[in-house]
């Protein structure tokens, strides 16, 4: 059977494969950017006729550096294994044995991925659970390293131009869904890891079409050379292909086992996490924001469906967005630093997956900033806050007035401290705590030396900081940055231990430089306007009784 196998070139027109056993494909530069390799492979079939008894292949220019194969490598392996449909070349065998499928591998590393995938699916019609599709070596190919028949692509491709179509369509509606429910990075980069997927999902809904996996067992690929004689990961192969043909949930749970402690072997993750699955996105964001509910109790109350929770303490648990797997390195300090190691452990979430929203939302599971006042009750001993029972909370839209509704930032009313942010804590905490802490600010440059006494007299004051409110997600992830940097360096430097009430030291001086930093920020930037009118609403604490006293403190 004749193989025609292109290589797509990077180099315009003129280009040529960097392996002379593949014709060259010149990559289209007019169609849309943002679409790789499938601006090629698109107009190739757009242009061009196929013949029914030949295979075709599209590899992309870096096709030996990720596999270490050549096209006579290629050829070979098709001519001494004939009569398939489809050959497949994936560079990673670790991607295909370790996870259930090709999209909880992508929605590991770009949260949110999952509930885009699931969207698309949704919106051409077509019924398959990617959250319980099992995958194997036979149905995973990456990257579209891959050689089929005609039959095949025809199933592709129609798959691939619904996705084309709906993204570069005059209808706006399934973009508009998909920036209101997905903050995956990044979003150009998003129809291409989709297109990279349908491969592998024709082929597991699919079973009858007849594919040839090339084995590493005999050329072992580059990056994952031997991994194909180590039983885990074959086990693990088997284990889905036991689950995909018997429903075996046993066997599905033995998967989970397994591949839970061979990641955290191979790549030192936390094997709760792998063995719970990536099939979840665990903080669920839109690009205009993604908002937390800090708690380490059950939730009192039911939030608006855009607040997620994010557990801490005893309430961490399966399935959870739990402090212990997205920052396991504050762990050990949530007793002496409450919800603020959650902000720390939210921060590195965001950097780490590289999320692209526009604000971010943080609440506690208590507390909570609104639009407006929904209760004529405030905190007889700290009166910036209102006292909510349930029955006012069962009278208000709190997806309304919990959303910024335009504004930059919803932080609660200012306070005052009398005589300033050093003299108020003085009075109630420990003033060498507070010395020591803004000396490590001055020596990361956090605060510049001109920057103490402006520090140390600030009277107006943010209840929560930058830890209860929304906020630019520029600002807050740079701001909660210089933070985080100077409480780490405080823990390493000065293990103070304190008791009772003092014992979150360096959370309530958390809290002084996140006001600090917020106020600054406020002031330059919206000089001239009245940032106070816009910005300000109303900081809430739930409780079964209004008439309570707040317990608590700066």
């Amino acid at each position: 059977m004749s193989a025609n196998i292109f290589q797509i070139s990077r180099e315009g027109p003129a280009g040529r494969p960097s392996d002379d056993g593949f014709v060259a494909l010149d990559n289209v530069p007019s169609l849309k950017p943002g679409w790789g390799d499938y601006g090629a492979i698109r107009e190739f079939f757009l242009s061009r006729s196929l013949n029914a008894d030949e295979l075709y292949g599209f590899l992309s220019s870096d096709f030996h550096e990720r596999t270490g194969l050549r096209a006579g490598q290629v050829r070979a392996f098709i001519g001494d294994n004939p009569g398939h449909e489809v050959y497949t070349f994936s560079p990673s065998i670790e991607d295909s044995a370790c996870f259930l499928n090709v999209f909880e591998q992508a929605n590991r590393h770009y949260p949110g991925f999952i509930e885009a995938a699931e969207l698309f699916l949704r919106t051409i019609g077509l019924d398959a659970n990617l959250r319980t599709l099992p995958m194997d070596f036979r149905s995973t190919v990456y990257g579209n390293y891959m050689v089929a028949k005609p039959s095949f692509w025809e199933t592709w491709f129609a798959l691939t131009e619904k996705l084309f179509d709906l993204f570069e369509g005059e209808s706006p509606a399934f973009r508009q869904q998909l920036a209101a429910s997905v903050a995956c990075n990044p979003l150009v980069g998003l129809r291409v890891l989709l297109v990279e997927r349908i491969a592998s999902l024709i082929l597991a809904l699919c079973p009858e079409i007849t594919v040839c996996a090339f084995s590493t067992s005999s050329t072992p690929l580059p990056q994952t050379a031997g991994a194909a004689d180590e039983p885990p990961l074959a086990l693990l192969d088997d284990l889905k292909t036991r689950y995909a043909q018997t429903d075996d949930s046993e066997a599905l749970h033995n998967f989970y086992t397994l591949r839970g402690a061979v990641l955290q072997t191979r790549e030192d993750r936390s094997a709760a996490r792998a063995k719970e699955g990536f099939l979840s996105t665990q903080l669920p964001a839109s690009r205009d924001m993604l908002y937390v509910c800090f708690t380490h109790v059950p939730l009192p109350f039911d939030f608006p469906s855009f607040v997620s929770p994010f557990y801490m303490g005893d309430a961490q648990g399966p399935g959870k967005a739990n402090l212990r797997d997205i920052a396991p390195e504050w762990l050990p300090y949530h007793p002496q630093l409450g919800a603020v190691a959650g902000s720390f452990a939210l921060k590195n979430y965001i950097v780490q997956n590289h999320l692209q929203v526009k604000q971010i939302g943080i609440c506690q599971y208590r507390k909570f900033v609104a639009t407006r006042r929904l209760s004529a009750t405030a905190a007889a001993n700290y009166p910036v806050m209102d006292m909510v029972g349930r029955q006012a909370l069962e009278s208000t839209d709190l997806a309304q007035v919990m959303a910024p509704a335009g504004r930059d930032f919803l932080f609660g009313q200012l306070c005052r401290l009398q005589g300033g942010y050093f003299n108020q804590y003085r009075d109630v905490h420990v003033a060498e705590d507070f010395l020591l802490f803004t000396a490590v600010t001055i020596e990361l440059g956090v605060l510049g030396r001109h920057e103490v006494m402006p520090f140390f007299s600030e009277e107006i004051f943010v209840p929560g900081g930058i830890e209860l409110g929304v906020f630019p997600a520029d600002f807050w992830v740079n701001a909660i940055s210089q933070v985080e940097a100077v409480v780490r360096t405080c823990f390493e430097r000065h293990p103070i231990k304190r008791e009772g009430y003092q014992a979150r030291v360096w959370a309530f001086c958390a809290e002084r430089l996140g006001s600090y930093l917020l106020l600054r920020h406020l002031v330059s930037k919206y000089a001239g306007v009245n940032w106070q009118q816009q910005f300000i609403g109303q900081l809430n604490l739930y409780t079964e009784d209004p008439q309570a006293a707040y317990v608590g403190g700066r």
